[in-house]
């Protein structure tokens, strides 16, 4: 199987992922008006936003189904199977009924739609990642798996471009009805990506697996028997969920209204630090498969601590310069803390549970943590001022960066079918 047809593959679905999320946070304010009671904007405002933190409650239920299925079934029929449920919940978004036609029905279907994209989405990420790593030659598993993984901000900077160009083509039309075409496009990305997932073939690591007769049989309880690698990858990926969707899903919204920048140069200011930071995060691979996991990480983590404040310092100027350097500031930490900590965690998993300990670790932070992002944001803003979801940032950061020095192994020589010694350790001490 040729690399493009393995990369290709895994890329679409995280490309989809962070479009849907990035088309929804985006177009916050319309959604409000669309889909909630327009007597008192700030409430229906807060219950958009609450709906873009619901989908990420459910994510963890969605790791508990689909990751199982990865390590039972084979990583091919999960990444195919969420990709399915993604592709059909997105496009519904696009024809659902308004709350001025079919009143409380409007935000329950709403709610509906995103608690699928949420399931869907629990086992997409780090699926693929898992995918990607067990079909890569060892010295180039972290540019393979950061190349898929750039993909999630393509998808977040093409959001914004067809978002930008609706705007562009009729504002009138946008804040109507082709806000609509948005989602609509996303579902038929999503279908694209089934296709090309269809035509996958399994990775040679699941087949020893089955060969071997070493299917795990309680994948999800074997995830959590380990519970020190568990807290580990948890708190790693709390920090990813945080910055990625403070900046996905709260900084747009922030910098059009506390930031007063024109929601036009928000957009172009979004679409080009996506794209750096989707540069960034191949360079991150570069970087980690020639001078190790542990230290890039590290070096993720302290640009999350030093640059978050500054990033909203930034966020105040109004002008496109200022707005892309806040952008710059948050993109760089997301890129270089996501591709070092995801290869990290694929990695160290032993791999007969490999799909699922790493889905449920993953989406049990994004569920406390990124969901929480956006209206977080927004209440620290409202309570403490305009720095305050920086200095968030920076405290959360700190932390994560005494566990990783603490408690993080380098896994870099690490083969794909052997656990890390902290994971023996961790079975023996269970």
């Amino acid at each position: 199987m040729t690399t493009n047809k393995v990369l290709g593959a895994a890329m679409i679905g995280h490309a989809v992922e962070s479009y849907d999320f990035v088309i929804y946070g985006a177009s916050a304010t319309v959604i409000a008006r669309h889909f909630f009671p327009s007597g008192d904007p700030t409430s229906a405002m807060v219950s958009t936003l609450a709906v873009y933190g619901l989908a990420f409650v459910v994510r963890p239920l969605g790791a508990a189904v689909f990751g199982p299925v990865g390590d039972r079934l084979g990583r091919r029929a999960a990444l195919s199977a969420v990709v399915l449920i993604m592709a059909v919940s997105t496009a519904a978004i696009a024809v659902l009924p308004t709350y001025g036609s079919a009143g409380a029905l409007a935000p329950l279907l709403l709610l509906c739609c995103r608690l699928a994209q949420g399931i869907s989405m629990g086992a997409e990420y780090t699926s693929a990642a898992s995918y990607v790593m067990e079909q890569a030659p060892v010295r180039r598993r972290g540019l393979w798996v950061s190349v898929v993984n750039s993909a999630t901000f393509v998808g977040s900077a093409f959001a914004a471009l067809a978002l930008l160009a609706l705007r562009l083509a009729s504002p009138e039309a946008y804040a109507d009805w082709t806000w609509r075409l948005a989602f609509l496009l996303g579902g038929v990305m999503a279908l694209v990506g089934l296709y090309m997932r269809l035509r996958l073939e399994e990775t040679a690591t699941f087949r020893a697996l089955e060969e071997s007769g070493a299917i795990a049989v309680r994948p999800v309880r074997e995830s959590f028997r380990d519970w020190r690698l568990f807290l580990l990858l948890f708190t790693i990926f709390a920090l990813l969920a945080v910055v990625v969707h403070n900046l996905l899903g709260y900084f747009p919204t922030y910098l059009a209204t506390t930031g007063a920048v024109a929601e036009d140069t928000v957009l172009i200011a979004g679409v080009v630090a996506l794209l750096v930071c989707a540069a960034a995060c191949v360079l991150t691979g570069v970087l980690v498969d020639r001078y190790g996991r542990r230290p890039v990480l590290v070096a993720g983590v302290l640009l999350a601590t030093v640059g978050s404040v500054p990033a909203y310092l930034l966020a105040g100027g109004g002008t496109l310069l200022t707005t892309l350097g806040a952008e710059i500031l948050l993109v760089l930490p997301a890129a270089v803390v996501g591709m070092s900590a995801t290869i990290v965690a694929v990695e160290i998993v032993p791999p007969h549970i490999r799909a699922t300990s790493t889905a449920l670790a993953y989406n049990v932070a994004y569920a406390v943590f990124g969901g929480t992002a956006p209206i977080l944001g927004a209440l620290l803003t409202s309570w403490f001022g305009r720095l305050a979801p920086g200095v968030y940032i920076s405290a959360l950061a700190v932390i994560a960066l005494v566990v990783v020095l603490v408690a993080l192994p380098e896994t870099r020589e690490e083969p794909v079918g052997t656990p890390d010694p902290l994971v023996a350790d961790v079975r023996e001490a269970s």
